[in-house]
């Protein structure tokens, strides 16, 4: 179900966008959308810490240079300063790391976002393993977790940069305490463009399949891929984009994997309090009996190394996706 009941028509990318986007990085996206926004004649206000400079704003700050606020690095004071802006009436986006703009300001986003209900949308850029190489200070596992717990938050996780680009269109139409998290995209997985904001979108389709992998995120890219190399071994695996964590689109989920013999869900997020948890927490309180995979990141702290080299020692490149998932079929 699209978010708030209305997203039809709301928002939408072109094929064509969706090609352009797919050669730019998520950061750039994020500027283009926030210019092309202001340009359409949308009251925006970009309230940033410090990280502007690459954000691609510098077509937003030349066409409007009151819509950009500079708080320096201070994080807590950006959503202070971006819940006044949204209460006056402005379209408030605050981005940052993923990290930053969720765990550091978690009381902000408490009392403006959720008891407040300061229509300010967050952006958390290279979320989950994107900056693995600086670090656990920088790897964004347990954001997700943090927003989810807010009552009346949204929290979205787009598979590609045309998903991201609509996500930002739509709430810029249609304002609301949010979160969304992104990292650099793995593929263009919206070739079509993207028609609406349903929420689930089946990215490999089977007739009657073995399982049923549920993702969020870019990394959604790895369990198509995933699912073809099962496939290959006779295992037939639909597999889901599930754009909004919250709301969840529960009854549309629980349709899809009627008749799986396992439900899989993979994100590049901790094990714990993200996508897994909500789709656990889904299916046990309906009754449902099928048996679950999550696979995320682990319950730990993962050292400094690239992206590519942290989600393989974590078993979350397509191999890795691949063999859990046999080895647990194998097991029913």
């Amino acid at each position: 179900m699209p978010v708030g009941g209305a997203g039809e028509g709301i928002g939408l990318v072109s094929p064509e966008e969706a090609a352009r986007f797919a050669g730019m990085s998520h950061k750039a996206v994020f500027g283009e959308v926030m210019e092309g926004l202001a340009r359409g004649g949308d009251e925006l206000s970009v309230v940033v810490s410090d990280y502007g400079r690459r954000l691609n704003l510098g077509g937003l700050r030349e066409l409007c240079p009151e819509a950009f606020v500079q708080c320096g690095i201070a994080e807590q004071n950006q959503i202070e300063v971006a819940a006044a802006l949204a209460n006056e009436g402005f379209c408030t986006f605050a981005p940052s790391y993923a990290t930053f703009i969720t765990a550091r300001v978690l009381d902000q986003i408490r009392v403006n976002l959720g008891i407040m209900r300061s229509p300010v949308m967050l952006v958390g850029v290279s979320c989950g393993c994107d900056s693995a190489i600086l670090g656990a200070s920088h790897m964004a596992l347990e954001d997700v977790a943090c927003v989810r717990c807010i009552p009346g938050m949204v929290a979205a996780s787009p598979a590609d940069n045309a998903e991201f680009a609509a996500v930002l269109r739509w709430l810029a139409a249609n304002p609301r305490p949010a979160y969304v998290r992104m990292s650099e995209p793995l593929a263009n997985l919206h070739p079509d463009g993207v028609d609406s904001l349903e929420g689930l979108d089946a990215l490999r389709g089977a007739e009657s399949p073995d399982v049923v992998m549920v993702a969020s995120g870019t990394i959604a890219a790895t369990a198509v891929r995933a699912a073809e190399a099962l496939a290959a071994r006779g295992v037939e695996a639909r597999v889901l984009d599930l754009l909004m964590v919250k709301p969840l689109p529960g009854e549309s989920l629980l349709r899809q994997v009627a008749g799986a013999r396992l439900v899989v869900t993979l994100e590049e997020h901790s094990v714990v309090g993200g996508l897994g948890g909500a789709v656990s927490e889904l299916l046990a309180e309906r009754g449902l009996g099928v048996p679950l995979l999550r696979l995320g990141m682990p319950d730990a702290y993962q050292a400094a190394d690239t992206r590519e080299r942290v989600l393989s020692l974590c078993g979350l490149d397509v191999e890795g996706v691949a063999a859990s998932v046999l080895g647990r079929l194998a097991s029913l």
